[in-house]
């Protein structure tokens, strides 16, 4: 069966816009594509589905229907679909080669289908060639979020990957601390950076700093920066001496823990699998800590060498004979 019937011109106002729900507001990318419509004009068709004649269900295609109505068109050429409605919603999921989905219109368009029109995860997880758990967890990635979230993601103030790497775990934790952060992001935007170290410290906190936190987590992305820049300009003033001298207290700790651990990974009984691996490790680290040892060394002879060769040149007559004072 072919997949489309015809391309043809199709008037906008013939147009269902049943799935704008899901789509996620980029007013940037509008206009973007309605200077490109108004300087190249229609290059790919928009994807619609055959309804209540004479109108339409626009499958594919939100972006250029909005950049035409922001140019005062009537009319785009569009495919029409061979075949049912939900056959046409999973012909576009499966283009994920030829167009990058955002993750949440993804997983709105997959719970269409599953409400809507009623297909069990088996039968869509069939229909576009995935396993049954990719189908779950992208629709579970809209029941973790709380409403208001959501929203906030489908107008575009909180980006995808802040609703699904930050704010969907802190969610299954603690709602209303994902509540919380939404509402501060949509007031004051994060960087990528900024999240990341925030849900960082977060995962590290106790229950009181946590509510610190969400409670002003503007303020303390401010105090990291402030803290970081100071650790950079102690740094700096130190040199590589301070950072040499960082980096062995860190090994040291990191010794410190390794002599605590060392009875419970060694030990009696132990398979000689696991000991000749733990040993082989051991010695590959000795191997190197040995060579520091030695290059010190001969950094600290070489050093004191100079520093008497020096001192001796100190202390000898210089210049010609003629140049010294008679007796």
């Amino acid at each position: 069966m072919e997949e489309f019937i015809a391309i043809k011109p199709v008037e906008i106002i013939h147009l269902e816009l049943s799935y704008s729900h899901i789509r996620i507001e980029n007013p940037g990318a509008v206009i973007r594509m309605a200077d490109a419509l108004a300087t190249h004009g229609q290059v790919m068709p928009i994807l619609v589905a055959e309804a209540e004649p004479p109108r339409y269900t626009l499958i594919d295609g939100y972006l250029r229907v909005a950049a035409a109505r922001r140019l005062g068109k009537d009319t785009l050429l569009a495919h029409i679909f061979n075949g049912e409605e939900k056959e046409a919603l999973c012909h576009v999921l499966m283009k994920s080669s030829e167009r990058k989905w955002d993750i949440f219109e993804q997983a709105g368009l997959i719970r269409e289908l599953h409400r809507r029109h009623e297909l069990s995860q088996r039968e869509i997880a069939r229909l576009l060639g995935k396993g049954q758990s990719w189908v779950s967890r992208r629709l579970t990635l809209l029941e973790a979020l709380p409403e208001q979230v959501m929203r906030s993601v489908k107008r575009g103030n909180i980006s995808s990957w802040a609703a699904s790497r930050v704010l969907r775990p802190m969610a299954r934790a603690n709602p209303d601390h994902a509540r919380r952060l939404a509402a501060a992001l949509m007031e004051h935007p994060f960087s990528t950076r900024e999240l990341f170290d925030f849900f960082r410290h977060y995962q590290r906190s106790n229950r009181k700093v946590r509510e610190n936190m969400v409670d002003e987590p503007a303020l303390f992305v401010k105090a990291r920066d402030a803290g970081k820049d100071l650790s950079e300009a102690k740094e700096l003033s130190q040199g590589p001496e301070g950072k040499f001298r960082k980096d062995l207290s860190i090994i040291g700790h990191m010794l410190n823990g390794l002599i605590r651990a060392a009875d419970k990974v060694i030990y009696p009984g132990q398979s000689n699998l696991d000991r000749r691996s733990l040993l082989s490790a051991f010695n590959d680290a000795d191997q190197l800590w040995h060579e520091l040892k030695m290059k010190i060394q001969r950094c600290t002879n070489d050093t004191d060498s100079r520093q008497r060769d020096d001192s001796i040149a100190a202390q000898s007559p210089c210049g010609h004979s003629s140049d010294q004072p008679t007796a």
